[in-house]
């Protein structure tokens, strides 16, 4: 059973959630907390899976209170539930948080959230990697792509496609804005996965405040790991996201391709910075035994930067696609086909790039098993013109 422990300073705020989440107790175990302060004392007296707290408390508040959380209790996903109108006062948690809510709150949303992040724990079941993660707040992109961002910010001619162009060059850019964008702050009808809609939404003033005031995309400098490059991860990224994007006819299909495509292995960019040594040895393994890199991660440890990337990544509150398709990029029959998806541009796009980097013997990459079973089969060829010619491109580019 998962322990759930709510947190508001209000005792009517506390009651009401009560009984909205009443049928809930067959499944989680919820404890009501009244402050921050009592929720510190409660914490103290064993592990809860999820916290769920107000952000404008007195003495403890919700953002000081989340940070203690996430530098004690590494494993407990943490939820602000707050006000629209305390949106200035939330972004300080931010860094903190792993998710936003609005109040009021629909009892099915609260509920859909909570689950969704319990389910997460089942991606990874080694513990000191679960804390390793949970200690995440922000990754750090590119020193030359953070240099830009703030210089475009700072002209005030500066458009959304101009904003938009840069961070779709960076991974961990991408997404925290997603994050933060697919909170229930800026809810919308639909979940987005532009990130030019997302800079128009969130403006250039929240922008701001979370590249300069709040250094989520605060560079930690360069990772010094032999075989391994921030540059061409990014640059892989960006060509698979190119890739995948042009494999979808339905348009929310393709930008939600694009985007997982373009953090499907930020799992790999936490490793280098969390996890150096066990990288090390993934691509030493990799190297010696002439296997993929997710095979070596597979092999040492149970676990690949796949469901690394998408444990944050799902716990951030990005869409279920993008997480659904960096979890399973590797390994997409995981997944009950429902047809053509992100998922399987992602997976498309990255066999079709690896084909055309391999020698001219070595079979493909594909399992034309799986593409049969989608339907998509007969567009191989012309798919592989499609790559050719990006590939091209991004040489030419260089």
């Amino acid at each position: 059973m998962k322990r759930i422990l709510f947190v508001d300073d209000e005792p009517q705020i506390l009651e009401g959630l009560q009984n909205l989440l009443r049928r809930q107790r067959s499944k989680w175990e919820m404890v009501f907390a009244l402050g921050g302060e009592k929720a510190l004392e409660i914490l103290e007296q064993g592990p809860f899976d999820v916290i769920v707290t107000d952000m404008r408390m007195p003495g403890v508040d919700g953002s000081d209170l989340l940070k203690i959380v996430q530098e004690k209790y590494t494993n407990t996903v943490r939820i602000v539930l707050s006000g629209y109108t305390e949106l200035q006062a939330s972004l300080r948690a931010i860094p903190v948080a792993h998710q936003f809510l609005t109040k009021p709150c629909k009892p099915a949303e609260l509920e859909n959230v909570v689950e969704r992040a319990c389910s997460l724990q089942t991606l990874i079941d080694d513990d000191a990697l679960q804390k390793t993660i949970g200690k995440i707040d922000t990754l750090p992109p590119l020193p030359r792509m953070y240099a830009a961002l703030t210089k475009a910010l700072a002209d005030p001619d500066t458009g959304a496609d101009t904003v938009a162009k840069i961070l779709e060059k960076d991974m961990a850019m991408c997404a925290k804005l997603l994050q933060l964008v697919n909170s229930s702050f800026f809810v919308s009808a639909k979940q987005i996965t532009s990130v030019q809609f997302a800079v128009v939404r969130l403006g250039f003033q929240i922008v701001k405040n979370l590249v300069l005031s709040l250094e989520v995309f605060k560079s930690n400098g360069p990772i010094q790991i032999e075989g391994f490059s921030a540059e061409n991860l990014q640059q892989h990224a960006l060509l698979v996201a190119n890739v995948a994007k042009q494999l979808c006819s339905d348009p929310q299909q393709s930008e939600d391709a694009f985007m997982a495509a373009m953090l499907h292995d930020i799992g790999t960019l936490i490793m280098a910075m969390e996890l150096p040594n066990k990288l090390k040895d993934a691509i030493k393994l990799s190297e010696e035994e002439g296997i993929a890199l997710h095979t070596a991660e597979e092999k040492l440890f149970g676990v690949t930067h796949a469901e690394i990337g998408a444990y944050l990544l799902g716990a951030w509150g990005l869409p279920y696609p993008i997480v659904e398709a960096v979890a399973n990029h590797h390994r997409p029959t995981r997944v009950l086909s429902h047809g053509f998806c992100p998922l399987s541009a992602v997976y498309i796009a990255e066999c079709l790039i690896e084909d055309q980097e391999a020698e001219e013997e070595t079979p493909s990459s594909l399992d034309l098993g799986y593409l049969q079973e989608l339907g998509v089969s007969d567009q191989i060829e012309g798919w592989r013109k499609i790559t050719e010619k990006l590939m091209a491109g991004a040489e030419e580019g260089h």
